[in-house]
């Protein structure tokens, strides 16, 4: 029996093989970025106790914001038009740096917007999520630090349409080419507040007061703080502001450092804090492996606000047409396609009205940020030494 056939047979069928595997592997990762799913990508990122390249900062969250500011701060948050190069820097060891540099033009300053690939939703599987942030913000006169939560009902905000390419250069793509409010993508939504926002830190003009606050449709939500008995609208329309939001009791820190983390329910949201040198990585503590907030109560827990369903209605004179408009079809108490966001803002529509007592204010923020505040705020930065969201 002459077996050169099956030889010469199995030899090309193993040829085949190795190639289908060649090929698999040589196109594993687009395949994989085809396929990902962006709901519910739990993370974490320990830059003080791992080492890691741009590209894995990049695979959790955008670095840029190709559209002006929404909060009318005077700075650009486009790394396409950004005059500084050297907006970000990663130091394995220590964290992850964020900066605001200073431009010396019309548009004042270069910022940073991180907002995450992955968004989050509540669900019969995911009832309750961990946010964790360690590291610090900046701390000067106009200045406005943020880290939050935004949602989104947009298809821009949830992919669809990109074929699953979710990268800065498709964002890229829209630099220059529309306002904020008019240019929904990845990274902007126009439906706000259709998905709710809750604001885990904001704090201004260097004063260190941390603020927790949460946006929604009129609506959406009503809310109880802190077992006070008193119940307000999450909208809270008041003179001049469409959608105040309903705030918690503001806490003051030496500086805006230290850890912080917010838990969420359907019905309750937790908001902790730890100053800077508290020991975080305990059995159960925040930055463990199986985070445990009944543990955090004692001196660690800031606010806590029960939501409810509400009988209120978007009014077009009190809440404004834009607002009702994104808000048609918002009528239950849940937050929506969750993403986080860190970001770095100048005077604008709160840090600047607030810069101080008079009339003038905003325009003596901008003054001041471009006149004797600049040394002040030139190279100030957001540092992140920890940031997770887990399902608890």
């Amino acid at each position: 029996m002459n077996k050169r056939p099956y030889i010469t047979l199995l030899l090309l069928m193993f040829a085949t093989l190795a190639n289908v595997v060649y090929c698999h592997k040589k196109n594993k990762k687009d395949y994989e970025t085809e396929n990902h799913n962006y709901e519910n990508k739990f993370f974490t990122l320990d830059f003080e106790n791992e080492n890691y390249e741009m590209s894995d900062v990049e695979e959790q969250f955008f670095t840029t914001f190709p559209h002006d500011d929404p909060t009318g701060g005077n700075i650009v948050y486009d790394r396409v038009k950004w005059v500084n190069q050297d907006m970000i820097k990663l130091n394995n060891g220590e964290g992850l740096y964020a900066y605001i540099k200073y431009r010396d033009d019309s548009t004042f300053f270069d910022s940073f917007r991180f907002t995450t690939k992955a968004y989050f939703n509540l669900n019969e599987d995911v009832k309750k999520i961990l946010f964790v942030f360690k590291g610090r913000l900046p701390s000067a006169k106009g200045v406005w630090p943020a880290w939050w939560l935004n949602g989104s009902r947009q298809d821009e905000w949830l992919y669809k349409g990109l074929n699953g390419i979710v990268t800065d250069d498709v964002l890229d793509n829209y630099s220059g080419k529309g306002q904020f409010y008019n240019t929904p993508s990845a990274v902007n939504s126009t439906d706000w507040p259709s998905g709710g926002e809750i604001d885990i830190i904001e704090t201004i003009n260097g004063d260190n007061i941390i603020h927790n606050t949460i946006h929604t449709c009129p609506q959406m939500c009503d809310s109880e703080w802190n077992d006070d008995g008193k119940i307000i609208n999450c909208a809270n329309a008041i003179e001049g502001d469409p959608n105040s939001g309903c705030s918690g009791k503001a806490y003051e820190t030496e500086a805006p450092e230290g850890t912080f983390a917010c838990v969420i329910t359907n019905n309750t949201i937790w908001f902790y804090y730890w100053e800077s040198g508290k020991e975080v990585r305990y059995e159960g503590g925040p930055l463990s492996n199986s985070p445990n907030p009944e543990l955090w109560k004692n001196g660690s827990l800031k606010n806590t606000v029960k939501l409810f369903e509400t009988d209120a209605e978007c009014c077009n004179a009190l809440h404004k047409d834009w607002q009702c408009e994104s808000c048609e079809g918002s009528n239950e108490c849940s937050f929506k396609n969750m993403k986080m966001i860190f970001n770095i803002t100048l005077c604008g529509l709160w840090a600047g009205n607030k810069f101080d007592d008079t009339e003038n204010s905003l325009n003596n923020c901008m003054d001041y940020i471009i006149g004797k505040g600049k040394g002040a705020i030139d190279n100030q930065f957001i540092k992140i030494e920890y940031v997770s969201v887990k399902k608890l």
